[in-house]
């Protein structure tokens, strides 16, 4: 999926047409993203998220950001066990309202 990330900042329109390849080729996300080194998972998250601050960002351009995020995050969490580190979730820190 990242080929184009890797040689620089996509367009608004080279990622639009990335993903419409991504949804007409029936991708599957989760393999896709396991396969890529955690740098050029960086570069997409980024071209993705500034994707989506455009007013109009292309259709399952947020599905894509949050399986990216995920996998970086899943990374992490795997990284941190790995070294003998407990992970931060910030969820398991917040305190319920009320």
């Amino acid at each position: 999926m990242t080929d184009d990330v890797a040689a620089g900042a996509m367009t608004d329109g080279e990622v639009r047409r990335h993903l419409e390849g991504c949804l007409n080729e029936a991708v599957d996300p989760a393999a896709t993203l396991a396969a890529e080194p955690d740098a050029e998972l960086a570069r997409l998250a980024d071209v993705l998220f500034r994707h989506l601050d455009t007013p109009s960002p292309a259709f399952g351009a947020r599905f894509w950001y949050v399986q990216v995020t995920e996998e970086l995050r899943l990374r992490r969490v795997r990284s941190s066990r790995a070294a003998g580190v407990a992970p931060e979730d910030p969820v398991a820190s917040e305190v319920p309202a009320g």
